[in-house]
């Protein structure tokens, strides 16, 4: 799916600072994200990990660094234009409208469609059956999984070929944890590349390719999933114990 030279990062976050207001919360923080990739953000709470994410989505001010999508520059771009280039986005809260029905909520992701819409959502209740069965329900009666369901699949309407996902599991019973970190793989399988913060540090290193570990608005390790969690020190200091 992806239109990358081969090889190359899809996504590159370099020496980026920034945050709201006059005060930075990111102190030139790096990191890459590859085609097909499942990559980690972790770290203790205000670390900067949800402010990264909405540094690459256009939502806070970057006043350092640069951000680029494949090959092109989008530092300081609006979101309504990262969307357009190939980013989907999904908040930690308020990620779904809770009025509207399931069906009528993917919709609203695929406002910038021109055509392709059947196939779209062909594509999302294939990925999340349990919305099939749901899509005439208001999306603010389901479960938190199912919300979350929700709110996965309207970023994916725009075929979207890296997904940036604020703590998908937050609130959520171990059960749903893990069938959204299925999930997470299975939009992975098919073609996108994920970034996430995570605040079950443990769970989702286990199964991302590469994490980064924020403390402080900045770098403070990087590695495989597996090799962060083994490493005892990494363990201790910054994903509790």
């Amino acid at each position: 799916m992806s239109h990358t030279q081969t090889g190359g990062p899809i996504l590159s976050v370099a020496g980026v600072s920034g945050g709201y207001g006059g005060a930075d919360i990111l102190h030139g923080i790096d990191m890459t994200v590859g085609p097909h990739e499942i990559v980690g953000i972790v770290g203790p709470n205000g670390a900067g990990k949800s402010t990264a994410l909405k540094a690459i989505f256009g939502l806070v001010q970057v006043r350092g660094g640069a951000i680029r999508f494949e090959n092109r520059d989008i530092t300081g771009w609006a979101p309504n234009r990262i969307v357009r280039c190939g980013i989907g986005y999904v908040p930690q809260v308020d990620n779904v409208f809770r009025e509207m029905t399931v069906a009528e909520n993917l919709e609203m992701g695929a406002f910038l469609r021109r055509h392709g819409l059947d196939e779209a959502l062909e594509r999302v209740y294939t990925l999340f059956p349990d919305l099939v069965e749901k899509r005439r329900k208001a999306a603010g009666s389901l479960s938190g999984g199912q919300r979350q369901m929700v709110a996965f699949g309207r970023a994916l309407m725009l075929d979207p070929q890296l997904l940036l996902l604020d703590e998908p599991t937050a609130g959520l019973s171990p059960r749903y944890r893990e069938q959204i970190f299925q999930i997470v793989r299975d939009v992975r399988a098919a073609g996108v590349a994920v970034l996430l913060v995570e605040q079950h540090a443990k769970q989702a290193l286990a199964f991302c390719d590469r994490a980064y570990v924020l403390a402080s608005g900045r770098n403070r390790a990087e590695g495989t999933g597996p090799g962060l969690v083994a490493d005892r020190e990494i363990a201790q200091m910054f994903l509790g114990g």
